[in-house]
């Protein structure tokens, strides 16, 4: 009797153990970034993205935003006048957001407006 209830009791361990893995884990930041995007930004743990500068040709630039993150990021172009070109990107884990943006040749910022992320910036150099 008592190692029935001991197999019992580990088989519900085991599949508590394994459905948790399953909702915790870093799965569905396996998001694949869009193929026709230009520029491709990730935002990461610890309030971040991926790089600190990412370069682009002027015209129409196709963004895409990658959730790489447990926390909801978004992200904003703007241009050295500190106005914000085109919509706002938002993301959480696993998640894509793209958009286009009207680029002529300069130097732009790409920041995360959400309270709290403000070491979330990089150089969009468009040539």
């Amino acid at each position: 009797m008592m190692k029935r209830t001991f197999v019992a009791s580990l088989a519900v361990l085991l599949t508590t153990a394994t459905g948790l893995a399953a909702c915790g884990g870093d799965d569905d930041t396996d998001v694949a970034a869009p193929s026709d995007a230009d520029v491709v930004v990730e935002a990461l743990d610890g309030n971040k993205f991926d790089l600190d500068e990412y370069s682009a040709t002027a015209g129409d630039v196709a963004i895409a935003y990658v959730g790489r993150s447990s926390i909801v990021h978004t992200l904003l172009v703007v241009d050295p006048e500190n106005v914000q070109i085109g919509d706002k990107l938002s993301v959480t884990s696993g998640q894509t957001d793209e958009g286009t943006f009207p680029l002529a040749a300069g130097s732009y910022t790409l920041l995360c407006d959400v309270p709290g992320h403000e070491n979330m910036k990089a150089t969009l150099l468009v040539s």
